[in-house]
């Protein structure tokens, strides 16, 4: 990929970042308007059950979509943008420009999906990692 097009992709991940640091903090403004109210009424308590487990994972796949993006940025930051992790091989450049944040070839992210459960996260090619801070996005390092 030329330099131009890696710089454009880097603009693009980093507009898609802010947007979902703002969709998180509208999302949390909501979060906090689902409140257990004073009620006893079943509906009303499953309804509000259901809200919060609904929030909860459109949050989980936002986080998880932010540490894709920082771990894209971190890489093209490294000079490995569009090599894949797991094969070293270079990922189709029509697969980066539809999910920029891919970290493995095409065969490569099948096999995984295919090898790991339901419940693990696998996308794009990063397994997500409980541990990583999404607060802020890596650095831009020039070069």
């Amino acid at each position: 990929m030329n330099p131009n097009k890696i710089e454009d992709t880097r603009r693009r991940l980093s507009g898609e970042y802010q947007n979902l640091i703002r969709l998180i903090n509208r999302r949390s403004v909501g979060a906090e308007e689902i409140k257990v109210e004073n009620t006893e009424d079943e509906g009303d308590l499953a309804t509000i059950s259901h809200d919060r487990g609904l929030l909860y994972n459109l949050h989980e796949g936002t986080f998880a979509r932010l540490r894709f993006i920082q771990e894209a940025i971190k890489a093209i930051d490294r000079g490995q943008y569009g090599e894949c992790i797991r094969c070293r091989g270079r990922i189709n450049e029509k697969r980066l420009e539809a999910a920029p944040w891919a970290m493995m070839c095409l065969g490569c992210q099948e096999e995984t999906e295919s090898t790991h459960s339901p419940s693990r996260l696998v996308l794009a090619g990063w397994e997500a990692k409980e541990s990583e801070d999404v607060a802020d996005p890596p650095a831009h390092r020039p070069g």
